[in-house]
């Protein structure tokens, strides 16, 4: 069975998220939270915690991205 390098796994896991074509105004702030779920992942599968303490780093991590990924999707229906 091949072994995995746990970075690898996340790069892998994300690249569809990277690879998404977007309005320009948006691709910045993806590619940027992109790259910090990446490094938040790969540092989770390194931390040993266990599934409830997983999905509270993860649901911190995210919730900033929510408000500002709400907020421009909303100022880009407004747009003309």
């Amino acid at each position: 069975m091949p072994r995995f390098r746990p970075e690898d796994v996340v790069v892998h896991a994300m690249q569809p998220i990277v690879s998404m074509e977007v309005p320009e105004v948006l691709r910045t702030s993806i590619e940027r939270h992109a790259r910090a779920l990446m490094d938040l992942a790969t540092g989770l599968l390194h931390a040993g915690l266990d599934e409830p303490d997983v999905a509270s780093v993860i649901d911190r991590a995210c919730s900033s991205f929510r408000a500002e990924l709400i907020s421009a999707i909303i100022s880009l229906k407004r747009a003309p």
